[in-house]
């Protein structure tokens, strides 16, 4: 077909959707500048927003998350308005222009007293426009990654947060815990621009403060093999800082996250720390991780600064990313970690709370109870005591009292029973719940242990739920939850298999005998089935209510996985799926060998 009549077909089909989009902007603009007008007759700072994404992508969200939430705990009485440039699914200057001209028509220059953009594209979208949108407003940008350093230097009124970390202070952390350490060393990659950047930062910032104290090297597109021969070369004592999400497999091709962490904590004898959030849980022992939360907090508590200066002052300079604190309690047993020595506000994963603590509900219950039926029994036996003293000739009475006395007893007993056989079942699904799944896994994976057999575990959460909830109200969400359990029972319907809703949105579904190939036919069943069900959901990209499904396979082995490293592996892998827009799956393996994780999507 000729070129040209392809290019104006799709320009045919790409109006309709092109109103649409500008339309939601028209109309959510529109509602903004009437909300920003009430605000503005009550005296509150108006801060302008402005998301290079769109709504429900995961980073971007965690950044305005940060946002809110850091205004909402000073008391300040700010409007946060939020618009939405949606350059991952619209490409080009069409809408950008279109949203640049609604915001003229709103008048941001007149009612914006800031303007806070995070991503790059958005910050583009602000000095683009600033002459005539923001000619007054400071700009504070957030998330910048790789962004041209001319561009940010002839910048005017402009300030904010980077997406580079203070990598000597991890360093440091380290260290304190580490304190016979002789040798450091980085590893990463060059072959994608923040990777370099990461690395050429390490190199010329935190090098330089170790060379006379310690032994320091960076290995950079080495593969695992490669990696393995040099690593073996360093003494006993020495640390591994991680610098790249990902390194090169030998043909070229790249490992995957957790592929990369697996491998290299597997390699090296020595303590493997990290800069990326989806090496935890891999075999990593921790770091100190940039997370879209941590920067949108930043960025919140630098607008509030700005704010309170007076107009003429100058900006601060911009800052380095703040991190959090994130760390696998198995990995800090191997290396002879202690927690109690991370500060405060450190993250953990792997971490089981003591029985008492996660039945102390329970047991003040059951002890309120107990001294309650126990009070009873006693001033029954006060008061027959008392009238066996006074009234000897009432010798019926006296058998009437004891005979309550016993029947008091036997509620008693009958009472302790009940509660201390809890319930399994979930009153609103009919699944089971929490704690019955918590019991099941542990014994499932002793069991798969035991006879070397495989086992899945799925983890399975309502795409924006809390939207639905919101919309329909609290009967229709209950509705949905237990049309999808009868989903789940229709699809696993072998008596092996263990069916539960957990909390909320969450179900979980615990799959013995099963690899992970065929579990994948089990959540794509999931899928159509509940596409067959088409529970009608207008904020959903499909019209319908739809799932995120994490899953994670452990091979036939005889090794003991610990119940919480599967749960919170499939937890990540839905975590992951949420993230890509839900309505799919992703998975991963619980892996006994190397070569044998890998994760994956459908």
């Amino acid at each position: 077909m000729d070129t040209k009549i392809i290019s104006t077909f799709f320009r045919l089909n790409a109006l309709p959707v092109l109103g649409v989009v500008l339309g939601a902007f028209l109309s959510t603009l529109l509602v903004a500048v009437a909300s920003s007008n009430a605000s503005a007759d009550a005296g509150a700072k108006q801060v302008l927003y402005i998301n290079a994404f769109h709504r429900g992508y995961g980073w971007s969200d965690e950044i305005e998350s940060g946002i809110r939430d850091t205004f909402d705990a000073t008391g300040t009485e700010i409007d946060l308005s939020v618009v939405y440039l949606d350059t991952l699914r619209y490409q080009g200057e069409t809408v950008s222009e279109k949203v640049a001209e609604l915001l003229a028509i709103k008048q941001v220059a007149d009612a914006t007293d800031l303007v806070i953009t995070s991503d790059n594209a958005a910050l583009d979208f602000a000095l683009l426009h600033q002459k005539e949108l923001f000619p007054k407003q400071p700009i504070l940008y957030t998330a910048l990654k790789d962004y041209p350093i001319d561009g940010l230097s002839t910048a005017i009124n402009t300030t904010g947060i980077s997406e580079y970390s203070d990598y000597k202070n991890a360093v440091d952390l380290a260290l304190s815990q580490h304190t016979d350490a002789r040798s450091i060393v980085f590893v990463g990659t060059t072959k994608e621009g923040h990777n370099k950047r990461v690395v050429d930062i390490v190199r010329e910032s935190v090098l330089p403060a170790y060379v006379d104290i310690l032994d320091t090297e960076i290995i950079v597109d080495k593969s695992i093999e490669a990696l393995d021969a040099e690593l073996s070369q360093f003494p006993a004592h020495s640390l591994i800082f991680l610098l790249s999400n990902t390194l090169p497999k030998s043909d070229g091709s790249e490992y995957s996250p957790a592929e990369t962490a697996r491998l290299l904590s597997s390699i090296a004898p020595f303590p493997v720390y990290t800069y990326w959030h989806s090496h935890i849980g891999h075999g990593a022992i921790g770091g100190q991780i940039v997370t879209g939360y941590s920067q949108g907090k930043a960025a919140a508590q630098l607008a509030l600064e700005v704010l309170s200066r007076d107009v003429a002052t100058p900006l601060p300079s911009a800052m380095s990313a703040p991190a959090s604190l994130f760390f696998d309690l198995e990995s800090m047993e191997k290396h002879k970690v202690s927690r109690d020595d991370l500060p405060e506000g450190t993250r953990f994963i792997n971490y089981q709370p003591p029985i008492w603590q996660e039945y102390k509900t329970e047991a003040l219950t059951t002890l309120v109870i107990i001294f309650g039926l126990a009070s009873l029994v006693l001033a029954f036996s006060l008061l027959t005591k008392r009238q066996s003293e006074t009234i000897h000739q009432i010798s019926d009475e006296n058998v009437e009292l004891t005979h309550a006395l016993d029947l008091n007893q036997e509620a008693l007993d009958d009472v302790t029973h009940q509660l201390e056989e809890v319930n399994p079942i979930d009153e609103l699904t009919g699944l089971s719940n929490f704690r019955h799944f918590n019991d099941m896994l542990d014994k499932e994976l002793r069991r798969a242990s035991r006879y070397k057999t495989p086992l899945s575990l799925l983890m399975i959460s309502v795409d924006k739920f809390e939207e639905y909830k919101s919309a329909q109200g609290e009967e229709a969400a209950n509705n949905v939850l237990t049309d999808i359990s009868k989903v789940i029972s229709e699809t696993c319907q072998r008596s092996s298999d263990v069916l539960a809703h957990l909390v909320d949105e969450k179900f979980a579904i615990i799959l013995p005998h099963t690899t992970r190939e065929n579990s994948h036919i089990v959540c794509q069943k999931l899928h159509d089935q509940l596409k067959v069900k088409n529970l009608p959901f207008v904020l959903s990209k499909t019209g319908a209510v739809t799932l995120s499904i994490g899953l994670s396979s452990l091979e036939a082995s005889g090794e003991r996985i610990n119940p919480q490293h599967m749960f919170n592996t499939s937890e990540m892998m839905r975590i992951d799926a949420e993230r890509q827009g839900g309505n799919g799956t992703r998975s991963d393996i619980i892996a006994i060998h190397p070569e044998s994780g890998s994760s994956s999507a459908s």
